[in-house]
């Protein structure tokens, strides 16, 4: 995929052999929808705003908008529906891209991944990865003039989500931090969800799908 060659993708192979009876995925079993719900607040793929697409010229990024109080029960959301089922250990690196000189917000939860699991006690939890925690990396200009900087969940983070094991029950980004701590927007770009090393990369909607 041509887009791969500038994106540097420092994913961290750790803990990522398949075990035996564990799903395997095939090709388009993994899609990316943005979706959101309560007051102003969505998320959507915009065209002419982001980095080149794997393929076409319509440049879009993904974005996510809150223009209402952090309080407000509301957020801009985007799920990766068809991971459900698969052990957290295979779970190898997860990453966006932001615009910087847009405005965009950058915060201590938003936007952020929400991995959810199921332990091996049966219990469940959320694992939080949010943006200003992520590891900065290079930067690409877009050629709309934003722009965006590599983010990574460092890997000593998703280790700690692997060494207490267990299987995925949802993953998303989320974006709820609203207009009154910071813009109440993001544009993001190139994301990207590892399984077992290997990339999977969102430049635009068209890349639902047939990616492993």
């Amino acid at each position: 995929m041509s887009s791969m060659k500038t994106m540097n993708l420092r994913f961290v192979p750790l803990l990522s052999l398949i075990l035996i009876g564990a799903p395997v995925l095939s090709a388009g079993d993994i899609i990316l929808h943005p979706n959101g719900f309560g007051q102003h607040s969505y998320a959507a793929w915009k065209a002419q705003v982001g980095l080149p697409d794997t393929s076409g010229n319509k440049n879009q990024a993904l974005y996510f908008q809150k223009m209402t109080a952090t309080t407000t029960f509301a957020a801009g959301v985007a799920v990766f529906q068809g991971i459900e089922g698969l052990p957290i250990s295979q779970l190898t690196g997860l990453e966006f891209w932001i615009a910087t000189n847009d405005g965009s917000h950058c915060g201590a939860g938003a936007p952020r991944f929400d991995v959810r699991v199921k332990l091996p006690s049966g219990s469940s939890t959320t694992y939080f990865f949010g943006c200003a925690a992520m590891i900065p990396g290079a930067t690409q200009t877009a050629p709309s003039g934003k722009i965006y900087q590599q983010r990574t969940v460092a890997a000593p983070e998703l280790m700690v989500a692997q060494m207490a094991g267990g299987t995925i029950t949802g993953l998303e980004i989320v974006f709820d931090e609203g207009d009154d701590v910071g813009s109440g927007f993001a544009y993001l770009d190139n994301i990207a969800v590892a399984i077992n090393g290997t990339p999977i990369v969102w430049t635009s909607a068209s890349d639902n799908g047939g990616q492993l």
